[in-house]
């Protein structure tokens, strides 16, 4: 997160504790325009806003925080978590595959994510007629680790910046 931040990227997790405070610690500890970003979800049994977290949102339901993740995420990192971000992981790659998102990196880090990519592709293309495309797992990247994924995010965001450049001018 502190090199993502310090190319200008804001870190946007839910706000929570362990890898997401993690990342949001990250972010805050690199001065200037990046921001480090909480989207919560009011539950029973949840904490407070962990205390890097300098904006934070709380929504009452999933499919709200999950759509604010969306609209104000231009790529995806994805750490090592449980049955949350799964589900949040597949409706990303969802929505890459139809194109409602489009030139947005999704990307794995760690070595729980490849088991399931691979479980989906040979389960989805073993039927006749196949639930997707090949082309559909070539969208989440699955990397080892931090540097790999900081390393995608650099070319992403080095198009990025071409792009607008183009458009500008």
């Amino acid at each position: 997160a502190t090199a993502l931040a310090e190319m200008g990227c804001d870190i946007i997790t839910g706000g929570g504790s362990g890898l997401m405070q993690a990342a949001n610690e990250g972010a805050a500890g690199v001065p200037g325009s990046s921001k480090s970003v909480g989207i919560r979800i009011d539950l029973p049994f949840e904490q407070d806003v962990n205390a890097f977290v300098t904006q934070a949102y709380e929504h009452r339901t999933f499919f709200t925080r999950l759509h604010q993740f969306v609209i104000t995420s231009d790529a995806f990192v994805v750490a090592p978590g449980g049955i949350g971000t799964v589900l949040e992981s597949m409706m990303v790659w969802q929505l890459l595959q139809v194109r409602h998102l489009e030139d947005t990196p999704l990307v794995f880090v760690g070595r729980m994510w490849p088991g399931l990519v691979d479980w989906a592709r040979n389960a989805m293309l073993a039927v006749d007629p196949p639930l997707a495309s090949p082309e559909d797992f070539e969208i989440p990247q699955c990397v080892a680790d931090a540097d790999e994924a900081i390393a995608v995010i650099r070319r992403h965001r080095e198009r990025w910046l071409e792009l607008q450049k183009s458009a500008a001018g």
